[in-house]
């Protein structure tokens, strides 16, 4: 599948979490901005992957944060949501 530049951004910056290049604090300092700022732009790239986006990755953003989910906990949780988002494909973000 192939994703505009705000999907990608948002890809890339949950997968960077994921593979633990980006240390949780500063996850949390930058999820809530980044969406605000991509995800209506998300929307206008692809609805359905967007509507995804809101039910899998987000989901499981505010039910970690709210469980008080351990760090690994919640970076499974998110990595988790992230293969849903994605339907486990490859998106084409080049």
């Amino acid at each position: 599948m192939k994703t505009g530049k705000h999907t990608t951004f948002m890809i890339n910056f949950i997968s960077d979490f994921i593979n633990g290049e980006i240390e949780r604090y500063f996850f949390d300092l930058d999820y809530s901005a980044y969406v605000i700022e991509h995800f209506p732009y998300m929307e206008l790239e692809d609805s359905r992957l967007a509507d995804r986006f809101a039910h899998t990755v987000d989901r499981a953003y505010e039910r970690g944060t709210a469980l008080g989910l351990s760090d690994e906990e919640f970076r499974i949780e998110i990595s988790n949501a992230f293969d849903k988002w994605l339907d486990s494909k490859q998106p084409d973000i080049s």
